[in-house]
């Protein structure tokens, strides 16, 4: 019998994986989770008159150009969400190319759309052009690490630059050129599990290796001073908490090896690939002919802006003060324009141009939607302990305060991350089929301040837990709310599995999308971004070192308290958290005789990019949803 036949019937899945389904009706709904394009990283060409970007329609990263003035056209598919890169003075673009087993350094002529294999792969990537134009540094996996390797822009052979640089899954990185061309600036650990993440430059023929900084967790790409001495980052220490959007901004010097916090407070967010730091030019107007200043992303209370450091005293100052998020920045060629990548809540992200000057953003490419988009209403909640956590509720259309609706409480991925201020169509999805949406930020999301994020330092899935628990109750006293589900993706999948065991009374129903269910595991399989995340909240220390600490945080020895029926989704390819995570959770919602549906969707990495799993991963949580609340 298929996944659609048993629906049909009535008959509850709960006895092994289903499988996608491809034959949802799309209607104007789904368009939100299916049809709404996703712009990101765009880059300027060296003359300042054209503007690319990458530009994901469910098909895949593709990229795209926009000569100023005139209308977005793509130019290349297959691309990889890593960042392009212009040829000097040339009509051509630099980007990570997909092949068969990996990727490649690819160059597009924009012109005439041809495609050239600069690497030959597979394990190339993020590649960028030198300030003479004559040659390019990429990142390559061929010699056993991803490290810093260099070709001619003509094409030829390659030259290794540097060795054991970052292990093979830490991809996070773009090698970043001096502006006199003599050094590349790029993040190492030098090992897969330190704890660390340090700012060294290598010279361009890889005859000099130097580290700069000691200590530090770097968080963002480095961007060059324009007379090339100083480097400016985003990062915390290695003795501090992974602020996931809460990190300061660091000055290096190339020659004093000196290493200043710029800020003290956090708030600067992170961005390991892109320009979500770098060097505004001095004095009014954008004349190019110094700095006094660096711009960073800043996240506050949801919201996430443009904001200039002046490098004298660290002040503060917003070049934009918008109700929303803008997730990437790249200024233009002598820093009088940037350009924004800028969502809110009934807003999908939109490329977007903005003078150094100051102003508002103005759209140059977007998406038209047509359904009627929700403004969450912003609704702190008091937990347990007194502490009070910020809340976005989405009502449905046509809400009556006299009717009673089934509700569902949102818990965000990232731990240190937030939900925020920006676009989000799955709960828009909800809101439309009929539901209550309350998205949380529970104790230690970032954009509250640093006290805030340390309640969450050693306490994964405490005080998280309760915060979800307190939120479900919280909605019950409320006259319109009537069944309460539970759903997150990633830690928020992690929370979801903590809080129907914690209070299998409380929730109805809950979806667990990719969440983790055995820290000890977890941390033999994951990838290095995955260990070192959960080891920085323990100090460093691995599962034994701190067996207890590991054994609170985790639920796998617990799966017999779940009550509640659980819709499980993973993907198939995820190396941030595993499948085998998930098919634990399932095996033990088998042995106890716990409703359940699983579903894993092939291809898919952490997280689910095709056009047709995105429609049944989401018609499948609001029919799971439907089934159990309404």
């Amino acid at each position: 019998m298929t996944a659609g036949e048993r629906e049909m019937q009535g008959t509850d899945i709960g006895v092994g994986r289903d499988e996608p389904r491809t034959d949802w009706p799309v209607d104007t709904a789904q368009s939100l989770i299916a049809d709404i394009p996703t712009p990101a990283l765009p880059c300027w060409s060296t003359s300042g008159t054209h503007l690319a970007w990458l530009w994901d329609a469910g098909a895949g990263w593709e990229v795209w150009v926009s000569e100023l003035g005139g209308a977005p056209r793509r130019v290349a598919t297959g691309a990889v969400l890593a960042q392009p890169c212009w040829l000097v003075d040339a009509p051509a673009i630099l980007f990570t190319q997909r092949m068969a087993g990996g990727t490649r350094v690819a160059i597009v002529d924009v012109t005439t759309g041809s495609v050239r294999a600069l690497t030959s792969g597979p394990h190339d990537r993020s590649g960028q052009v030198s300030p003479d134009g004559s040659a390019v540094a990429f990142i390559s996996g061929r010699a056993g690490a991803l490290d810093i390797w260099r070709v001619a822009t003509a094409g030829g052979a390659s030259t290794q630059l540097t060795e054991q640089t970052n292990p093979l899954d830490e991809p996070r990185w773009t090698p970043r050129w001096s502006p006199d061309g003599q050094w590349i600036a790029y993040v190492s650990s030098r090992s897969g599990e330190r704890n660390n993440d340090d700012l060294w430059v290598v010279s361009a023929d890889g005859a000099r290796h130097r580290q700069l900084s000691t200590g530090l967790l770097v968080d963002t790409d480095a961007a060059w001073s324009p007379d090339g001495q100083t480097l400016a980052v985003v990062a915390t220490t290695t003795t501090e908490h992974w602020y996931g959007d809460d990190g300061d901004v660091w000055l290096v010097g190339l020659e004093e090896l000196r290493t200043r916090r710029l800020t003290a407070a956090g708030g600067a967010t992170r961005r390991g690939e892109g320009q979500g730091i770098g060097w505004l030019p001095g004095g009014a107007g954008g004349t190019g002919d110094g700095s006094d200043a660096v711009y960073v992303l800043r996240h506050q209370n949801g919201d996430t802006n443009l904001t200039s450091v002046r490098l004298s005293d660290g002040v503060q100052s917003p070049i934009t003060n918008l109700h929303g998020v803008i997730s990437d920045v790249a200024p233009a060629p002598g820093g009088a324009t940037f350009a924004l990548i800028v969502a809110t809540q009934t807003s999908p992200p939109a490329v977007a141009l903005l003078t150094a000057d100051g102003g508002l953003p103005t759209p140059i490419s977007g998406a038209d939607v047509t359904v009627p988009l929700i403004e969450p209403i912003r609704m702190p909640f008091r937990a347990a302990d007194g502490l009070y956590c910020d809340g976005y509720l989405y009502l449905p259309p046509g809400f009556s305060g006299s009717a009673r609706y089934p509700t569902l409480v949102q818990v965000h991925g990232g731990g240190t991350n937030s939900f925020g201020n920006g676009w989000h169509p799955i709960e828009q999805f909800l809101a439309q089929r009929g539901f209550v949406v309350f998205a949380v930020e529970y104790r230690g999301s970032s954009g509250y301040g640093r006290a805030f994020a340390d309640l969450s330092w050693g306490d994964w899935g405490g005080g998280h837990t309760r915060d979800a628990i307190a939120a479900a109750e919280f909605l019950r006293r409320k006259p319109w709310v009537g069944g309460v589900g539970i759903y997150g993706q990633s830690f928020g999948g992690y929370i979801t599995l903590h809080a129907v065991v914690a209070a299998p009374e409380t929730f109805q129903a809950g979806a667990d999308m990719y969440g983790i269910t055995n820290r000890f595991d977890y941390f033999d399989r994951s990838d290095r971004v995955g260990r070192l995340f959960v080891s920085r909240d323990y100090g460093g220390r691995r599962p034994q070192d701190a067996p207890e600490h590991y054994l609170r945080a985790s639920t796998h020895h617990r799966m017999h308290e779940i009550r509640t029926p659980l819709l499980v989704l993973h993907g198939s390819e995820d190396r941030r958290v595993p499948q085998v995570q998930s098919d634990a959770v399932v095996a033990a919602l088998q042995e106890h005789g716990v409703e359940h549906e699983y579903v894993v969707y092939p291809g898919e990495g952490h997280g689910f990019r095709r056009r047709e799993h995105r429609i049944d991963a989401y018609e499948r949580l609001a029919r799971w949803f439907t089934r159990h609340l309404a």
